[in-house]
């Protein structure tokens, strides 16, 4: 029981310093690889920190969880009319994994670290918002179907509408 008491004690003080590692702003540019594509989003090369996964390694997940997919990095992503879909790595898969955001609602973030991207592809001119801890607004990604760059660090939320 000691042995499991201590086990969850290094992982929470694990993730408490992690959370207190990553600050700054979002930053939502538009990707140097292609900005207005269609809906296709194309994925940049894995990031600098990614290794093979660490025996604690946890999958990024959105709470309510939505449709998610797998691609290797230079891979492409469809993103269907009507969806914000949002990359970021998976280091317990080494690929990037996709969320498709369909239903308007605001979206917690579990385990968003490092860069990746964003494109949103809804109609209607509706705006995506990324959060950060104190659910104060980051960054608006615009229903413009161009790809942006985005640091996941300091998001905590999003709202696809």
């Amino acid at each position: 029981m000691r042995t499991k008491r201590s086990l969850a004690g290094l992982c929470a003080a694990l993730a408490m310093g992690a959370a207190l590692l990553t600050t700054g702003t979002a930053q939502a540019t538009p990707a140097s690889h292609g900005t207005s594509s269609g809906h296709v989003m194309t994925l940049p090369a894995a990031p600098t920190t990614a290794r093979p996964a660490a025996p604690l390694a946890v999958a990024p997940s959105t709470s309510p969880a939505v449709r998610t997919a797998y691609a290797g990095a230079g891979g492409g992503v469809y993103c269907q009319s009507g969806y914000f879909c949002a990359s970021v790595w998976d280091p317990t898969a080494g690929k990037f994994k996709i969320f498709f955001f369909y239903s308007c609602n605001r979206y917690t973030l579990s385990n968003w670290t490092d860069w990746a991207e964003a494109q949103n592809s809804q109609t209607g001119g509706a705006i995506a918002s990324l959060y950060g801890s104190g659910g104060g607004l980051l960054q608006s990604v615009p229903a413009d179907n161009a790809v942006y760059a985005v640091n996941w660090s300091p998001v905590y939320s999003i709202r696809n509408c």
